[in-house]
């Protein structure tokens, strides 16, 4: 087996031990999501999840999947060394998180670790910098979307159920498998996407063809790893979105769960990879600053928001240094 087949390897490999990580980092963020008002059961949600997120792809495309995997940059010009630094720099980066309990973008973990691959070998010119702008663009729409749609969908759910009864609203709440489900497909059809995308980037390495494909072996095995990341590691960053922030009632649940569904699947169709981490938490205070201002734990909020904001530089560092141990190991391997 030559160096560049081991590279193709060990790119497909820390692919999936990404999914697994973000399993732990998005899949706890779903999971309180669907769990955190009580509605559903913890081990229901856990299967609705991962139905939705294999639907997601199938349903609604895997444009996200191409813009990770050529939009950013094209790794069949840059190399496996590339391929290879921002996967584990992205996985590091989102470890990190993890270690804090707070729910990061999956995006500019991999986006940021990328880059500092590229910075670290010289090749910032292989960056598509139009790629990156659209990926920031989608993190802060995601934030400012979320939060006002999961306001302005709360308000309405409030105006439109006031004169419902008690046992009738009870049963309304039940629509929360259908907003779960939804916000599952979201996902399947966005931050899924992203290690599709890298996956077939790393069996195109070395490959003429432009062609961009996902195979449905491809969307089952980030799926499964993401399903086992969330049933190995999901409750920490659980408990960080669904109790933390503030006291979620079924109506909370219900009105973020639509709003953060909403804004994810009109993302994924347009192929900018928003991240459904942030876009949820963000739908969670919006939905809170609606119901009543002072339940909010701001100081929670504050501190997920300068998480955020270190996403990026943290994936930078972890991308130079990873693009390092790389280059050791395969003895200058571009």
């Amino acid at each position: 087996m030559g160096t560049h087949d081991a590279g193709v390897i060990i790119a497909i490999v820390l692919a999936i031990a990404f999914n697994i990580v973000a399993g732990f980092n998005d899949g706890g963020n779903l999971l309180a999501a669907a769990a955190s008002s009580r509605t559903i059961a913890p081990g229901t949600a856990y299967l609705i999840i991962v139905a939705g997120a294999f639907a997601g792809p199938l349903v609604a495309g895997t444009a996200v999947a191409q813009t990770i995997g050529q939009g950013i940059v094209d790794y069949r010009v840059a190399g496996e060394l590339t391929l290879l630094s921002g996967l584990l720099g992205g996985t590091i980066t989102l470890l990190v998180a993890y270690a804090l309990s707070v729910p990061v973008s999956a995006s500019i973990a991999l986006v940021s670790a990328t880059i500092g691959a590229l910075a670290a070998t010289h090749q910032l010119g292989l960056v598509h910098w139009a790629g990156v702008v659209k990926v920031g663009i989608s993190l802060v729409a995601s934030i400012v979307v979320g939060f006002t749609a999961g306001a302005v969908i709360y308000t309405l759910f409030v105006l439109a159920l006031r004169k419902v009864d008690l046992q009738t609203g009870l049963r309304l709440m039940r629509l929360q498998y259908l907003s779960v489900a939804l916000q599952a497909v979201g996902y399947g059809a966005n931050d899924a996407e992203k290690i599709m995308g890298l996956i077939v980037a790393a069996i195109a390495l070395g490959s003429h063809d432009s062609t961009f494909a996902v195979p449905l072996w491809v969307v089952a095995v980030s799926v499964g790893a993401f399903a086992c990341g969330m049933a190995l590691g999901g409750t920490r960053i659980a408990k960080t979105v669904g109790g933390k922030l503030f006291h979620i009632r079924p109506l909370h649940a219900l009105s973020f769960q639509t709003a953060a569904a909403a804004t994810v699947i009109a993302a994924a169709a347009a192929g900018g990879p928003l991240s459904s981490t942030e876009t949820t938490a963000s739908a969670i205070l919006g939905v809170g600053a609606a119901a009543n201002p002072r339940a909010v734990h701001w100081i929670v909020a504050r501190r997920l928001v300068l998480t955020w904001l270190l996403t990026a530089p943290i994936g930078l560092a972890t991308g130079s240094a990873a693009t390092f141990v790389f280059r050791t190991l395969f003895h200058g391997a571009r």
